[in-house]
């Protein structure tokens, strides 16, 4: 990615690697583990991604380019790829010897599978002691977790959330982004960065794990307390939120509108733009508490008074009096808007539209340091850093034990 600077230089990728000369060995799969290490490999982490010869499963989700998953595209870039079958001998000793030469290991194995095929904590750590294990689920290792299924919608089901969502009286809704996914891959990375301080300090952590529930209950945290204390569910709000109104999609004439006015200036403003200032001292909609708890009646006085006009026209008046307002836009509409060009959010890999990492560092996005790999791209040149003998992995490839990307590619 590339963009103007105060010394007309570009950003390179070298010029912010923090995390330069760290290496990571990746076993996860799906979206949330593979999140957390395409974060730190763009801040220079060398993330080795290994996975067992038929790969990762998010290669085959749709949408796809070039027959390669968006999602595994955004998710794995900057990595190198691996390929070993873990269930041979000479693959789990290849996994090992990489572990060895490694500052973190990511595993999202069920709670003892890792330890049964031979690259649980307990063989990593034999292989290198210095090593920071870091074990992803779904819901723990505890009797209670350790058999819970982990997709995203499955812990959005669970922890409430998709009960939260929606309108009154209509089935339960899944928050349409991955946000317990790519949530966890989040703390998984912060949790990374937070241990190779400590390791500075002279504070090492030996291991560490995070499940999907918490990233589910960290989500929801003041919900969850109130629901913890009351017993009560939170009440469905739409796009709304019940602690404030009006604070929500409203229609207007040709389309709808986000109006968010939390406190009792903007809600005055509103009042007066649309020309409902008599509401302003009924007694249903003194303050905040007062709106929320007559939000309905409330919302059908705004919906009268936004009919007679065009969501522009609101737009530009609520805009004028200082109040938050936008349009509510379609994703397609929304990737080509003129604040999404202004931020510079798209950068071009591999001929694919990539939505960058959120960071601005010096002036300049921070760039993407390369793509996603290609099924055992790295396989051959990983092992041999890793002090495997050639003959092994010649031999490795003879017998279906790794993929190599020239063996990959003759095949397909």
């Amino acid at each position: 990615m590339t963009g103007p600077s105060a010394s007309n230089a570009v950003l390179s990728s070298a010029e912010f690697a923090p995390l330069a000369g760290v290496r990571i060995v990746d076993f996860s799969t799906n979206m949330a583990g593979p999140y957390a290490t395409m974060i730190l490999a763009q801040l220079g982490a060398d993330v080795v991604k290994v996975e067992a010869p038929a790969g990762d499963d998010a290669r085959a989700w749709s949408p796809e380019v070039d027959g390669v998953g968006i999602v595994h595209r955004h998710m794995n870039a900057g990595k190198r790829g691996v390929v070993l079958d873990l269930g041979t001998s000479a693959g789990r000793a290849a996994a090992l010897a990489i572990a060895a030469r490694s500052d973190v290991l990511l595993q999202s194995m069920r709670p003892g599978v890792a330890d049964r095929i031979g690259i649980g904590e307990a063989a990593v750590r034999a292989a290198n002691p210095d090593i920071l294990y870091y074990a992803l689920n779904a819901f723990g290792a505890g009797p209670v977790g350790c058999d819970l299924p982990g997709y995203d919608p499955l812990v959005q089901a669970f922890a409430g959330i998709m009960r939260m969502n929606g309108h009154d009286g209509a089935p339960p809704v899944r928050c349409a982004p991955s946000v317990i996914d790519l949530g966890t891959g989040q703390w998984i990375a912060m949790g990374i960065l937070a241990a190779m301080l400590a390791k500075q300090r002279g504070q090492p952590v030996r291991a560490m794990e995070t499940a999907l529930v918490d990233t589910a209950f960290s989500l929801v945290a003041y919900q969850a307390t109130t629901a913890r204390m009351t017993g009560q569910r939170p009440r469905r709000a739409g796009s709304g939120n019940p602690i404030a109104a009006p604070y929500e999609v409203y229609p207007a004439r040709d389309g709808d509108l986000m109006i968010a006015a939390p406190n009792q200036r903007l809600w005055e403003r509103v009042a007066r733009v649309l020309e409902i200032c008599g509401l302003i001292s009924d007694p249903r909609f003194l303050t905040v508490g007062d709106r929320s708890r007559n939000n309905n009646e409330l919302t059908v006085a705004i919906v009268a008074a936004l009919a007679v006009e065009d969501v522009a026209v609101w737009v530009e008046r609520l805009k004028a009096a200082g109040v938050p307002v936008t349009p509510v836009a379609g994703l397609e509409q929304a990737v080509i808007a003129d604040a999404t060009a202004e931020r510079r959010t798209f950068a071009d890999l591999d001929g694919v539209p990539h939505v960058r990492l959120p960071w601005i560092a010096d002036g300049e996005p921070v760039p993407w340091t390369r793509r996603a790999p290609r099924l055992g791209e790295h396989t051959a040149e990983v092992l041999r850093e890793s002090g495997i003998d050639e003959a092994v992995i010649d031999a490795m490839i003879r017998d279906d034990a790794t993929v190599s990307e020239p063996a990959h590619e003759a095949a397909r």
